[in-house]
């Protein structure tokens, strides 16, 4: 199922065991984070998706963990000659960590196709999409990104799609560049009270500015980019919840009720399964620009 904008948002993978989201225009995909724990599982993800590897544009990588970008990505970019964007201050990390662990002829040909790319704080062109990352607090080494996407459509609209799925706190501004966005895509990791009453050693590092988004903490991320926004989006997409202190039906009850209390609704909101992929694409809808009260 996709819309009459031939635009189509896929989260295919979400969550600590691995990441992948696909977002396709046209013929062609870009692909949010690629961190599956194996080739094979990451050609099983683009099998489900519809997709050949020869209809990908890039791979995108928001931060360094293994659960979003490893070897297995790299192989895979090195085969098919896939660029795969970092941010700049990523690089040596990534030299030494992920992508020193090629076998020699795998490292040769992804560096003679030149298919690292680095990005800072300007937006770029991944085919005819731009593309801007934005930093969020997380406690990766280097820096962790999320990204907006503006993917033109039918009529010379652009679509926008903003996503973050690892971040700390939702404060310092980063509300606004959720704003105006035709599809947002936020971690809503855990519940607060199943992860404080849990016996997990790191509650408070999850919990912490560095660690992940609660349900709460979303919610109230999206009630500020609602609310300044000139238009509602298409959908919400709840993605990296813990299989431990966390679940969809809360993850969804928990974030309906604090955007209803704020007056937000109408909203269709949906939460990326983990392991399992949606059963369909995330259709994008243009939407009037009627704004909230």
């Amino acid at each position: 199922m996709q819309s009459d904008t031939n635009v189509s948002v896929l989260p295919l993978r979400s969550g600590s065991s691995g990441n992948l989201t696909v977002v396709r225009h046209g013929d062609s995909a870009i692909l949010v984070d690629a961190g599956l724990p194996s080739g094979r599982a990451l050609d099983q993800a683009i099998g489900e998706a519809s997709l050949e590897w020869t209809q990908v544009e890039a791979i995108l990588v928001s931060h360094l963990h293994g659960d979003h970008v490893n070897a297995h990505t790299v192989s895979r970019c090195s085969e098919h000659g896939i660029p795969i964007y970092i941010h700049e201050k990523n690089r040596r990390m990534f030299e030494s960590r992920i992508f020193s662990r090629l076998d020699e002829r795998k490292r040769a040909r992804f560096q003679g196709q030149a298919l690292l790319r680095t990005f800072d704080g300007e937006s770029f062109p991944v085919g005819p999409v731009s593309v801007m990352a934005f930093q969020v607090p997380h406690d990766a080494v280097g820096l962790t990104c999320g990204f907006r996407l503006d993917v033109p459509c039918a009529g010379g609209r652009n679509l926008r799609i903003a996503m973050a799925t690892d971040l700390g706190h939702g404060g310092n501004g980063l509300f606004e560049d959720f704003v105006d966005s035709d599809l947002i895509l936020i971690e809503a990791n855990h519940d607060e009270r199943m992860l404080a009453d849990s016996g997990r050693h790191d509650r408070h590092r999850v919990s912490g500015d560095g660690g992940h988004l609660s349900n709460r903490q979303a919610a109230m991320l999206l009630v500020r980019a609602l609310k300044e926004s000139r238009k509602p989006p298409s959908g919400i997409v709840l993605c990296h919840l813990s299989s431990d202190h966390n679940n969809p039906h809360l993850a969804a009850a928990t974030v309906r009720e604090i955007l209803a209390h704020h007056d937000i609704d109408g909203i269709r909101l949906h939460v990326a399964p983990s392991p399992h992929p949606l059963a369909v694409p995330f259709p994008l809808e243009t939407r009037s620009s009627t704004g909230y009260n």
